[in-house]
């Protein structure tokens, strides 16, 4: 059977069909289009029809595949790690612009993702910081599941950033508050922690059903992780840990108000606002402590 041949069964969409085939031929996509004469063999065309076979199904490319793009970079990814998504790359634009600022050449400056999964968003930040600027900052990827730090891991080393990025496994900044050799001057939180509400992950489940629920579900109208983590950031400013607090969150939405008025609620000092993704969208909010 030919690449055009197999191509010409039209039982996924022609997109899906030509980036599977091109990860089963361990080939570029534009290799499909200037040899459609090649003659695939048994081998190949089986492990094409069970992996077309899963995308029927449902399940995500990405997994399929085990790898997602985003923020220009390729991800490894498994079903240990929710798939970055594109509005997630607006955290990482805001996260590097504040980076650039001045303040972080400044020695003893720490910089935190937490909830890292794949590692997606803190290797996308390093990347995207000249090599001088990244060695008078302290890189950390939190995150409570093993499984995803190990992914992390491989795209740290995938990237060639190993040297930067520090690990722990920590239930959001449990790890910060335990050790006081964390104390710094400048800190930055980068999150995108869980927050769909239960029963909106229950309208959704079709489409959310392949990824890990821990990593998608947080309770209180989804904001239930965000709130236990701005409380923690509360402890860390009374405990003196960081004197100059900056924080990314991703959100859904439609919780803009409720998280804006818990944040003036427990963080009076605080200075907040919000962003919009491409889509026209709230999607991120940053809050800015300093003295």
């Amino acid at each position: 059977m030919t690449i055009r041949n197999l191509l010409n069964k039209r039982s996924l969409s022609p997109l899906d069909a030509e980036l599977i085939l091109s990860f089963v031929f361990n080939k570029p996509r534009e290799y499909l289009f200037t040899h459609p004469e090649h003659k695939l063999n048994k081998s190949q065309v089986a492990r094409y029809r069970l992996r077309a076979a899963q995308r029927l199904r449902g399940e995500p490319l990405a997994y399929i595949t085990g790898i997602k793009e985003f923020y220009n970079l390729e991800f490894l990814v498994s079903k240990s790690v929710p798939i970055p998504r594109p509005e997630t790359e607006l955290l990482v634009s805001l996260a590097v612009k504040n980076i650039l600022n001045t303040k972080y050449q400044i020695p003893n400056t720490k910089i935190i993702d937490v909830g890292t999964g794949s590692g997606n968003v803190i290797v996308s930040i390093v990347k995207n910081i000249p090599a001088k600027r990244r060695k008078s900052i302290n890189f950390y990827a939190i995150d409570i599941s093993n499984k995803a730090l190990e992914i992390a891991k491989k795209n740290v080393q995938r990237h060639g950033v190993k040297e930067f990025i520090k690990f722990i496994k920590s239930d959001l900044l449990e790890c910060f508050l335990e050790r006081r050799v964390f104390a710094t001057k400048n800190l930055l939180i980068i999150a995108n922690l869980p927050y769909i509400p239960p029963k909106l992950y229950q309208k959704y489940q079709k489409n959310l059903k392949y990824e890990p629920k821990k990593a998608l579900i947080s309770g209180k109208g989804g904001l239930d992780h965000y709130k236990r983590l701005i409380r923690e950031i509360k402890e860390i400013l009374k405990l003196r840990y960081a004197l100059c607090i900056m924080c990314y969150l991703e959100i859904s939405p439609e919780q803009k108000p409720a998280l804006n008025q818990f944040i003036k609620k427990e963080l009076s000092a605080a200075k907040v606002r919000f962003f919009k993704d491409l889509a026209g969208k709230w999607r991120v909010a940053e809050i800015s402590l300093a003295p």
